[in-house]
């Protein structure tokens, strides 16, 4: 942006130039220059985007100087002011053009160098094109950072269960630590469910085992659609009997909830020694082992997993605002 005004001024001082005026061009320039070197030494991506504001505000320093200096010159620039509030629109959050305006008449009033009714008249114009513009692009640019913010969260959840989806959990998935705990469930006999009652049928029990999911686990835990019928689980800093009380209180809750639906489960730990694929593989195969025991029930590497709730177990609440249906729908 700097070196945008600073061309526009270097290209057109030999139209507006008078001998008188020749120091305060060369030192136009010169300023023009070296600032714009500094500018770009800067690493300006590193910092709060309020930073930038010393774009326009050099600008209009460097602008009122030279109208002071010349008694004249400045005016030929003025119609720089809308290429000024146009980047902060761009730049900076709603609302900034609005304590900016004042800087920038006042600016714009000391590099005329005088005030009459008709610069007053032209003034109260500008004002109001500056920051109409600039609050427009602002509007524009948070309208499109929500709408990419949307896009970005979209691409990473599954819509019918409201978990996360594939693409997400392997880059979970890959920032594992030793410690953590993968749980893979599957839920049981689910072509079987999808062939006699329907695919709505399946599509609802898809979606209320999600948030059974979200309701039971910690708040530090993450759960994602696997693919299909079957949902992966990751525990943070969790041990295999720590797993087990997790896995009992969502067997508990999904049971009330759906009785004539179970799911079977493959635990796993990440250790230091093993891959991520590795672990994979573990509680893929742990998986199989509790299908292959009968299924409703949880196996990890090394045989079945006691899981069954105490009496008093408290079911998981559902978090609030869900809806299976309307997850359902939209799927």
């Amino acid at each position: 942006m700097w070196w945008a005004t600073g061309l526009v001024v270097v290209l057109t001082l030999p139209f507006v130039d008078q001998p008188q005026w020749r120091p305060a061009a060369a030192l136009t320039v010169f300023v023009t220059i070296t600032s714009g070197a500094i500018f770009l030494i800067v690493p300006w991506n590193r910092l709060p985007a309020r930073c930038t504001l010393l774009f326009p505000l050099s600008a209009w320093a460097a602008l009122t100087v030279l109208g002071a200096g010349t008694h004249g010159i400045a005016a030929s620039y003025s119609g720089l002011y809308v290429l000024w509030f146009a980047y902060i629109g761009l730049t900076q959050p709603a609302g900034s053009s609005l304590w900016l305006g004042p800087v920038a008449c006042l600016s714009y009033l000391l590099a005329l160098g005088r005030i009459t009714e008709p610069i007053m008249a032209r003034l109260m114009i500008a004002i109001s094109v500056w920051l109409l513009l600039s609050e427009l692009l602002a509007a524009l640019v948070s309208r499109q950072r929500q709408m990419t913010d949307e896009l970005r969260r979209m691409a990473h959840v599954d819509m019918l269960t409201g978990l996360a989806n594939r693409r997400d959990l392997d880059l979970r998935i890959a920032a594992s630590r030793a410690g953590d705990t993968l749980v893979i469930c599957d839920l049981d006999h689910f072509k079987l469910l999808n062939d006699s009652q329907g695919h709505a049928a399946g599509d609802r029990v898809l979606a209320e085992f999600g948030l059974v999911v979200r309701a039971c686990l910690r708040e530090k835990d993450y759960a994602a659609r696997y693919g299909g019928e079957e949902f992966a689980l990751l525990l943070p800093t969790t041990s295999q009997a720590q797993a087990a009380l997790i896995l009992a209180r969502l067997r508990r809750s999904w049971a009330m909830l759906q009785p004539e639906v179970t799911f079977s489960s493959g635990v796993a730990t990440f250790r230091h020694q093993d891959s991520i694929h590795e672990t994979l593989a573990v509680a893929d195969a742990a998986l199989y082992a509790a299908k292959a025991a009968g299924r409703n029930c949880d196996h990890t590497g090394d045989g079945p997993m006691v899981s069954k709730p105490a009496p008093s177990a408290t079911p998981c609440s559902r978090p609030a605002g869900s809806d299976p249906e309307r997850a359902t729908a939209s799927n």
